[in-house]
């Protein structure tokens, strides 16, 4: 059977947009704030086209949210993060393309099962499949206390400027993501 178009599946899971917010309504992440989002203000945001939200699924349980993303256009000023990002002198540009994953929760009975790690990677592989939409990094502005699960999932703090304050800009680029062979994976 043919994925539904923006669309990705891997082994047991898929990811698409969701088209039901009754998926959103009944997720719980564990953190107010997120839940409060997916539950009210996505609606909004979707609607005005500002963010569009995924859901991944386990492929036997369909109408179960695993995980929550919602993602939007985003751009990196390289003047303001040369000392991260570093581009070959050819290549220059003023800015460069980037999704920025505005808001992502793992359902709270499924966190520390590496659901996360699967989800961006999922992402990942999304994205440089196919150069989907000509971006080059996904930015998140993660809270503090994940910051180490982004590190972990080759993200890098793109600068010490929000070092106080509750989140911190990070950076994964996807010019260096390499599907590993064993991920099976496929796209619509």
């Amino acid at each position: 059977m043919p994925l539904p178009r923006n669309s990705c599946r891997s082994g047991e899971f898929l990811l698409q947009k969701v088209e039901n917010q009754a998926i959103c309504d009944a997720f719980d992440c564990g953190r107010d704030d997120l839940n409060e989002y997916f539950h009210m203000d996505s609606i909004p945001h979707r609607s005005q086209l500002l963010t569009q939200s995924y859901c991944l699924q386990d492929i036997t349980k369909m109408g179960e949210a695993i995980a929550l993303l919602d993602f939007c256009n985003d751009s990196i000023k390289l003047k303001d993060y040369e000392e991260v990002i570093a581009l070959p002198q050819t290549k220059r540009h003023s800015s460069l393309p980037a999704v920025k994953l505005t808001r992502f929760g793992v359902r709270k009975d499924l966190i520390h099962r590496h659901i996360g790690t699967y989800a961006l990677n999922m992402v990942k592989a999304f994205f440089v499949t196919e150069n989907r939409t000509g971006c080059r990094f996904i930015t998140v502005d993660s809270y503090v206390d994940v910051v180490g699960f982004y590190e972990k999932n080759n993200f890098k703090l793109l600068t010490n400027q929000d070092t106080r304050k509750d989140t911190r800009t990070m950076v994964f680029d996807l010019k260096f993501f390499v599907l590993d062979a064993s991920f099976d994976f496929s796209i619509g």
